[in-house]
Order: C-alpha cells, then sequence, then structure tokens
C-alpha cells in the first residue's frame, strides 16, 4: 500500500529535532537535522566542547553564533555551566548569547533566577534578550517580573518584547515541574494528569508547543488536569517507563501513574480535544486494558482501546490479536468498535502486503456498514489492495465508486492520480 495510505490513518510523527528558532539579537538559527544532532548528542567529548567555548571568543560573528548555537544542541552540565559564566562576563554579548541559551537547555529554578536577574542588567540588549528567554520558557512565573519591566525599563524595545512575552505566558498552561509533584497533586485535587514529552530543539515540539497548546479550547480543557511538562532526554527514566519514542507525546495518566490514553506526535485539536475529554470520563487505563484483553479476549471495550492506543503509536502488528478480537466477538458491532476495527485490520493487512485479506475485510466492511463514516478511505485502501493483487478491473471499478461518491474529497484527488497512473501503463 502507498505511502498516502499510510499518512492518512497514522499518527505516528517520529522526533524530528532541530534546533528551536528562537529570534536571536543578531541573526537566525541554523538548523541541523536529526542524524546529527542525535549523533552529536552521543558523541560530544570535554575537548569539542572546549574548541566551541574558544570559537566563543572569536572575532567573527557568524563562528560566534554558530559555536553558542552548536552548544544547544549538545546541552547538557558542562554546558550549562559554561552559559552561567557567560551570564557573568563584563562583555555583554556575551551574556546576551547566555541568557538565550541557558533557558533552552536548562528548566531548573536557579537559572530562571539567574536570567530573571539580567532583566535589570545594564546593557538594554541584554535586558531585552532575557525578556525574549522568559517569555519562551513557559514559565508563568515570570509574568509579573515581565509587566515590571514593561512598565519601568527605560528602553521602548524592551518594554515592547515585555509585553509580547506576558501575553505569550499568558496563553500558557501551567506546568508542575516533576512527574511525582504532578502524581501528588493529582490525588489531592482528584484530577487526571496530562504529561508532556518534549525535546529542545524539536520542529514538531515547538509547532505544538506554539500552536495546540495555546489553543483557547485546549488551554480549557487542560484546566482540568494537573499537567507536568518533561524534557524526555533529562527525564529518561520516565521516558523508558512509559515506552515514550518520540515528541511530542502527551501522556494522560490517573493519580497512581497508570496510562489512560496517549497522543503521539502532532494531531488535529478535535483528537486531542476528543482524548482529554475521554480520559476525564474513562475509569480504564490502558495497562487495566490491557491486562482484561490478556484475560477476556471477548472484552470487546478492553481490546478496542489496546488496539486503538497501540494504531495511534504505529505499532500496527500489535494491534492486530485485539482488532481481530473486536471483530470476533462483536459481529453486530453492538459496542461501536466493530466497523473501525475492520478497516483497521484492512489497512493493518495491506500495508504488509497480505492483499488478499485487506480486500476480504474491506469488501465485508463496506458490504455491512456502506454508512461507514471514513468509507471514503476504505474505498481508496480496499482499490489498492485489489490493483495490488493484479485485480485492475475491479480496483478501477472501487476507485471510480470512490470519486462518484466523494469528489470533492483529500481521498478522491488521490484516486484520481491512481487511476491516472494506472492508465499510463
Amino acid at each position: 500500500m502507498d505511502k498516502g495510505v499510510s499518512q492518512m490513518t497514522s499518527n505516528n510523527v517520529g522526533a524530528h529535532l532541530r534546533v528551536r528558532p528562537i529570534r536571536w539579537g543578531w541573526r537566525m538559527g541554523r538548523h541541523i537535522g536529526p542524524p546529527l544532532l542525535l549523533l552529536w548528542a552521543s558523541l560530544a567529548r570535554a575537548d569539542r566542547i572546549d574548541d566551541l567555548v574558544k570559537q566563543i571568543g572569536s572575532t567573527n560573528d557568524e563562528q560566534r553564533a554558530d559555536a553558542v548555537e552548536m552548544l544547544t544542541q549538545v546541552g547538557g552540565a558542562r554546558v550549562e555551566k559554561q552559559f552561567r559564566q557567560m551570564l557573568e562576563s563584563k562583555n555583554p554579548e556575551q551574556r546576551q548569547m547566555a541568557v538565550v541559551g541557558l533557558l533552552q537547555i536548562s528548566d531548573a529554578d536557579e537559572d530562571l533566577e539567574r536570567v530573571r536577574a539580567r532583566l535589570k542588567d545594564e546593557d538594554s540588549t541584554v535586558r531585552w534578550s532575557a525578556a525574549l528567554a522568559l517569555g519562551q520558557s513557559g514559565r508563568v512565573e515570570a509574568i509579573p517580573w515581565l509587566q515590571e519591566v514593561a512598565k519601568s525599563d527605560d528602553a521602548d524595545s524592551v518594554k515592547e518584547v515585555a509585553n509580547d512575552a506576558v501575553a505569550k505566558l499568558q496563553l500558557s498552561i501551567r506546568w508542575v515541574r516533576t512527574l511525582p509533584e504532578a502524581l501528588k497533586q493529582a490525588r489531592e485535587l482528584n484530577k487526571p494528569v496530562l504529561a508532556y514529552f518534549f525535546t529542545h530543539g524539536s520542529e514538531f515540539c515547538e509547532k505544538m508547543e506554539e500552536g495546540l497548546l495555546t489553543d483557547r479550547a485546549v488551554l480549557d480543557e487542560a484546566e482540568k488536569f494537573v499537567c507536568v511538562r518533561l524534557d524526555a532526554a533529562k527525564d529518561a527514566d520516565a521516558a523508558r517507563k512509559f515506552d515514550v519514542r518520540g515528541a511530542p507525546t502527551i501522556l494522560l495518566l490517573d493519580g497512581e501513574g497508570n496510562e489512560r490514553s496517549r497522543v503521539t506526535g502532532l494531531v488535529e485539536k478535535s483528537v486531542l480535544l476528543g482524548k482529554l475529554s475521554e480520559a476525564r470520563r474513562s475509569k480504564l487505563t490502558f495497562l487495566e486494558a490491557r491486562r482484561l484483553a490478556l484475560r477476556d479476549p471477548a472484552n470487546v471495550q478492553a481490546n478496542w482501546k489496546v488496539a486503538e492506543t497501540y494504531l495511534e503509536e504505529g505499532r500496527e502488528d500489535l494491534a492486530e490479536p485485539n482488532l481481530r478480537n473486536v471483530i470476533g466477538h462483536d459481529e453486530e458491532n453492538r459496542y461501536g468498535y466493530t466497523d473501525n476495527a475492520m478497516f483497521a485490520l484492512g489497512f493493518v493487512l495491506g500495508k504488509r502486503g497480505q492483499y488478499a485479506q485487506a480486500v476480504y475485510s474491506l469488501k465485508h466492511l463496506i458490504e455491512r456498514w456502506p454508512s461507514f463514516k471514513d468509507k471514503d478511505k476504505a474505498l481508496y485502501c480496499l482499490g489498492l489492495s485489489q490493483l495490488a493483487l493484479g485485480q485492475q478491473e475491479q480496483g478501477r471499478a472501487t476507485l471510480e465508486e470512490l470519486i462518484r461518491e466523494f469528489p470533492d474529497g483529500a481521498v478522491a484527488k488521490a484516486a484520481k492520480q491512481a487511476l491516472e497512473k494506472l492508465g499510463s501503463k
């Protein structure tokens, strides 16, 4: 099955990492691709950090900027220490680079206070950079500090950026700093936990934080959770415990740390809101559902929850047994999951190259439920599977049916392209 089908049905977005495009005072950052970044993070040596530190003292603006940018990519205790030392430098450009770099790699309260102190720096460019960095930190405790700067600073440019930073932070989720603290509050307040795993420098995390997580509807729903923001690299134990394989990932937990649901990668707002609403209503966690499904294959609700979670994570092979349990124990679709399970199974089989079984599952789905909500996608998967089997007439007829029933949809456009390719052969 082609890549288009996979993209339509999978929300599994890998952690594509790059330098976070913070607006540096003197230049924009240059992007670094994931292979280089991962290699850099794993192989960085003390001598390499020393080389970059020496490069910061270069007379060339580009070399200095590149050095700081590389240091934020390397991260770690030595780089944090270097930025702290630079904050105390007599050179204002060193202090400016440090306030921007430090909050990109550290969430420590002490470092937040260090940057806060630079709001009173004698150099207006350093104050401007400190206000900008605080606004991008997501730390709502910085709001009163920035409000004071917006009223009293001598430089109009600093006042302006402080006002912008306040507006940005006011559209931020109030994050707890550690998972144990979040679980403790969740038990005390009888709320579920929203655990957001991110990585520094991730393009997708940046889009999540500046888009979806600042949406008013999402902010309102997040108020019903205890929210914790976790660096997947620094909180590696938690990431391993919950099998977090990429960033951004949102886990929805109960007060005991049991997983109720998860959202992997960038998703539509409606998907996230649906997951948040479901997590508040549902008492069945993923681990509990998995235990129940193993114990009782006829437990349709537990099997569907397990299958749905695996599908969202892109682990279709793990979902297949649960999908078959749903289909086999609820042929009449009493719980409302069987049609979705049959479509997902058809997709999984087609992706694996088991086209005959995929055709059987998808044809059965369309015959039983001709008004299936994702019928256009089901027809597309069916048509491609038929073509892959060499059933050209049947595949052509299926794709033409899709175009007739859903002429204006995105899937119909893909079907037309498939027919055009077929006609050109």
